[in-house]
């Protein structure tokens, strides 16, 4: 087993110190907040100043940190040979950068007044600075991602500002159509939706079903059973549901908590109520021009939704949507651009859709 000294024990040492740990033998640890001539202890190994390197010995050190730069400098300053010295981008699991760098670089070479790197393509760069080295990242984000040169080079408006409902099925109603399968069995009895009943028919058993009801703030069609305004109470009627479908509504409403109450009035006893909203998202342009957007949405404002209201309890929330379907919905493409498998994947941190499932309790 290979003999290294480590240099950090921040974030970039923690995300690779399981596999390091198996793979290497740790003969100690250096770090500029241990004081010359004095030492401490981490995770059971010794910790000595870089000033207080035995420089006749040859063992490898390795440079864990993104700021690797100034730690190679420094021990160019003090001594100690470039030869001993190694940046493990390589090592897994990756951090940052790492995986650019390992699919664009073949290798690194420290010297004594530049690092000399050279790509998988063979050509050469010398690093000199952070700045060289921020430049250098550069070239190898380009090779890896080709997102970066799409991104750059694409227009400043989207593909389709409909959704692409012009040629195919907006991104976003892959998620909230998977909601709903997902919860099909609390669609029954008086279902209630807003502006029509599509999603009840979609996914409501016709043997389940005992009323299908539509509300809207001011249509007045024969589809419409009642109107009514989930912000200002005006023409809610009370206990009307077993099952409220309210999707993409709520970010349209400033004043949640008033359409909090009014949820709870509109539901039976017993009933749920199954909310979809937009996380990052184009803003309707139709609801827009009529209603004005005021939100998008995050998980979490469920919870502070309906904290307020004790007759009703917050089953469940969540989120659907990844970086991928994300900038495909914003850009204007519809599902058909994309693969099955790119809307698997769930990613907190890149919510499309988040859903509540809300129960009347009493």
């Amino acid at each position: 087993m290979k003999e290294i000294i480590i240099f950090g024990m921040g974030e970039y040492f923690r995300a690779k110190e399981k596999e390091i740990m198996k793979k290497y033998k740790v003969k100690y640890f250096i770090d500029n907040k241990v004081k010359q001539g004095e030492h401490e202890t981490f995770l059971n190994f010794t910790v000595l100043n870089p000033n207080d390197i035995d420089m006749a010995d040859h063992t490898d050190i390795f440079l864990m940190s993104v700021h690797f730069i100034s730690m190679w400098k420094q021990l160019m300053e003090i001594g100690v040979s470039p030869q001993r010295l190694a940046f493990p981008y390589y090592e897994k699991p990756y951090f940052e950068s790492d995986d650019a760098l390992d699919f664009y670089v073949e290798k690194m070479e420290f010297e004594k007044d530049k690092i000399i790197c050279l790509s998988k393509s063979e050509e050469k760069s010398c690093i000199v600075t952070q700045e060289d080295w921020t430049g250098f990242l550069c070239k190898a984000y380009k090779s890896r991602y080709p997102l970066i040169t799409a991104i750059a080079s694409m227009e400043t408006i989207p593909i389709s500002k409909q959704f692409a409902t012009e040629r195919g099925t907006p991104v976003d109603r892959y998620y909230i159509e998977q909601f709903l399968k997902e919860h099909n069995e609390l669609i029954k009895g008086d279902v209630l939706e807003i502006e029509d009943s599509t999603y009840t028919k979609m996914f409501g058993k016709k043997e389940r079903l005992n009323h299908v009801l539509v509300m809207d703030v001011s249509a007045d069609t024969e589809k419409i059973t009642f109107n009514a305004n989930l912000e200002t109470g005006e023409g809610i009627r009370r206990q009307v549901a077993d099952c409220f479908i309210c999707t993409q509504t709520l970010m349209y409403i400033f004043d949640i908590k008033e359409a909090a109450k009014n949820i709870g009035r509109l539901l039976k006893t017993g009933g749920y109520a199954l909310i979809t909203c937009s996380g990052l998202s184009q803003n309707s342009r139709r609801c827009m021009d009529n209603y004005g957007c005021c939100f998008n949405f995050n998980a979490a404002v469920f919870e502070k939704m309906f904290e307020d209201e004790d007759s009703l309890s917050v089953v469940e929330t969540g989120s659907y949507g990844n970086v991928k379907t994300v900038l495909a919905h914003l850009a204007g493409l519809c599902q058909e651009d994309l693969k099955k498998e790119d809307f698997e994947p769930n990613d907190i941190y890149y919510p499309l859709i988040v859903y509540a499932v809300v129960k009347k309790i009493g």
